[in-house]
């Protein structure tokens, strides 16, 4: 490589299995990401556990790059700006690799699996390649720019998916997250048996019933309508790559459920129940906790619709 071309610094690259562990796992879905002039060498997309069989899909258009001043745009190689795959238990070896080979660039190094570069830019200044992952294990997709100062602009389009059947049905849920949504579905089930129970208790016994009963009875509700939403959720991800909507109804009876929650420990811990003389010592550190659970409910709820409205 010339002096222009960039290599990576190997303490660039001990940050990635921190940056890993930050990303959620549960699922994956269909992704579309801008990347607007971004210098960074290495940017994470997304972590996918992989069966035999599974494929990446990598779209980008609008791509361009913007050097830095003292050069010029024709100096910039395409071949070292692009995307790739590599395992989790391969990151060791990389890092060892980067330490001992001058001028090292991750894009070159034989424990990925390169998609492709920006040599690989039609007319249009847009491309999509497809892999075939050759390994079970859990992937990270990462975009390499192996040039200083370079900045990148570019919309991103990003599909991982195992296959399943003799029918070749993709399966956007990582391995191991296939089943979530007979599990959801099976506890929601759980709760209705347990709420039609409740209602009955409640009938039957009404002239005994207080009002935080039926706050009780609304707890397990919302927490089967969390659980529903749940697997209504996980089951369009699995099949379309994409929530439709669930995900924000998630998070709304999550909402409900944990206000709920909160009231109740507060309605029994000041006397609505006969439990009342066992909870004297304890019911503050029982506020206490429900109170942190509520709070987490309502960044959630906040975040969630920061992101979508």
């Amino acid at each position: 490589m010339g002096p222009l071309y960039y290599s990576l610094h190997h303490h660039l690259l001990l940050l990635l299995p921190f940056l890993l562990s930050t990303l959620p796992v549960t699922q994956s879905e269909i992704k579309n990401t801008k990347i607007v002039a971004d210098a960074r060498n290495l940017i994470l997309f997304e972590q996918f556990g992989y069966v035999h069989g599974g494929h990446a899909v990598v779209s980008i258009e609008d791509v361009s790059w913007k050097p830095p001043p003292h050069r010029q745009k024709s100096d910039v190689n395409p071949t070292f700006m692009g995307f790739f795959l590599i395992r989790r238990t391969l990151f060791p070896g990389i890092m060892n690799e980067s330490l001992y080979t001058d001028r090292f660039c991750p894009l070159m190094s034989h424990f990925v699996v390169p998609i492709l570069t920006f040599e690989d830019l039609d007319a249009g200044w847009s491309c999509t390649r497809s892999v075939e992952v050759p390994n079970q294990d859990e992937y990270s997709l990462l975009f390499c720019n192996c040039q200083p100062d370079v900045e990148v602009t570019m919309d991103v389009r990003t599909e991982m998916y195992n296959v399943e059947g003799a029918g070749g049905d993709k399966d956007y849920l990582p391995a191991g997250t296939t089943q979530l949504p007979k599990i959801y579905f099976t506890f929601f089930l759980v709760y209705s048996v347990f709420f039609m129970v409740w209602v009955f208790i409640c009938v039957k016994k009404r002239a005994t019933v207080d009002k935080i009963h039926l706050v009780m009875g609304a707890l397990l509700l919302f927490k089967g309508l969390k659980l529903v939403c749940a697997a209504e959720d996980t089951w369009y991800v699995k099949r379309t790559g994409t929530p439709h909507g669930w995900d924000v109804a998630f998070y709304v009876f999550g909402f409900f459920k944990g206000i709920l929650l909160f009231t109740v420990i507060v309605l029994i811990g000041t006397g609505w129940s006969f439990l009342k003389p066992y909870l004297q010592v304890c019911y503050l550190d029982a506020c206490n906790c429900s109170s942190n659970l509520l709070r987490g409910n309502i960044f959630a709820l906040f975040t969630l619709f920061k992101t979508f409205f």
